[in-house]
């Protein structure tokens, strides 16, 4: 044996040594888990809360082709969740909501520089109506042709905890269930859909509302941040938010990296709420995260203190002040070896 074949057996023993290391960090970890991005308008200046500015998204594409990621369709996502098919290390999916005019005129061209998937929640009625700023349907269908998919985000684009004057829950139920399905027929009559997708509007829903559409067969995508494993409930998917005052490129690297904290149950898990001052109990499956390090961050508040059970897998928290009426989160992270953050969001709408 000469004494370059040693070095390189040597070089091998050692890449052997390193592999179930290597292994578990992208591949126990990130094959069976994925972020999925959510963004609106693109370089519309005027809507700074919705919309993406034009250097900021290329800088997002940018970053993942650099960075190794692997943007995949979401249907790939729907097919991992539910039939526990493996995804590729680092995947990631993008979506768009809403199917504003700024989508084909400016985001199109740069996905087709970089050959991305990506899926557009459609809210039908307003291209139907031909509103100002939305695509029409032969923009999308032309978009079809290189890749991109649609899927139902209802037809009027209402909230799903909004109900009329003195409606009985059936009838509200009824109410959100024929808007779903109208969203649902009218895509499927100028597209080919993307099946059992749907994006709640403004990101509400309700126990009642989400149980409804896993009855119909649905997964659903809220607007509260976290990736997406094993553990997360398909009744309210999270992904990330990107709009101008939250899509630079530090805060992008980090919420791309994450994977999902395990949590396998939210006590109480409805939403909706009167109380100002809600708390969640919230317990934990197994996980490799560096616990000792988690740390939950309300909305308008900051850090909050977590109070942990008995047990070293179940914590409670909650607002440190009371809330003001509207949506309001609590996301959790907790560091894990290989440098990627742990992540869970809960979200509240306060009610009168």
């Amino acid at each position: 044996m000469t004494k370059l074949e040693a070095m390189i057996i040597r070089c091998l023993l050692c890449l052997l040594a390193m592999l179930p290391a290597f292994l578990l960090t992208t591949s126990a970890l990130a094959a069976d888990s994925a972020v999925v991005l959510m963004y609106h308008r693109f370089g519309e200046d005027r809507f700074p809360s919705t919309s993406i500015r034009v250097e900021q998204f290329q800088a997002h594409l940018k970053y993942l082709k650099d960075s190794g990621y692997a943007v995949v369709p979401l249907a790939d996502v729907h097919a991992a969740i539910n039939d526990g098919l493996p995804l590729p290390g680092r995947a990631v999916a993008i979506t768009i909501d809403d199917a504003y005019r700024s989508v084909y005129d400016v985001a199109f061209p740069i996905f087709q520089q970089y050959g991305y998937p990506f899926t557009v929640f459609v809210a039908t009625d307003a291209v139907d109506a031909g509103l100002p700023g939305t695509m029409t349907w032969d923009q999308m269908r032309e978009m079809a042709t290189a890749g991109a998919t649609f899927a139902n985000h209802g037809a009027a684009h209402t909230s799903t905890i909004e109900r009329e004057d003195g409606a009985t829950d059936e009838e509200w139920l009824a109410a959100v269930r024929s808007d779903i399905e109208k969203g649902a027929r009218r895509i499927a009559e100028e597209l080919e859909p993307l099946p059992g997708s749907f994006a709640y509007p403004y990101g509400e829903y309700t126990t009642d509302v989400s149980n409804m559409l896993q009855d119909m067969g649905y997964d659903s995508f809220g607007q509260h941040s976290g990736a997406i494993g094993p553990d997360s409930d398909q009744r309210a998917l999270p992904r990330y938010p990107m709009a101008e005052s939250f899509g630079d490129i530090g805060q992008f690297r980090t919420k791309v990296a994450s994977v999902p904290l395990p949590v396998t149950r939210i006590d109480p898990w409805e939403p909706v709420t009167a109380n100002r001052q809600p708390t969640i109990t919230i317990t934990l499956g197994k996980t490799d995260a560096r616990l000792g390090e988690l740390a939950c961050y309300v909305s308008g508040q900051g850090k909050v203190e977590v109070d942990w059970r008995d047990t070293d897998n179940q914590f409670i928290v909650g607002p440190t002040n009371p809330f003001s009426k509207g949506r309001q989160r609590v996301n959790c992270t907790a560091p894990g070896n290989d440098g990627r953050y742990r992540w869970f969001s809960h979200q509240w709408i306060i009610q009168p």
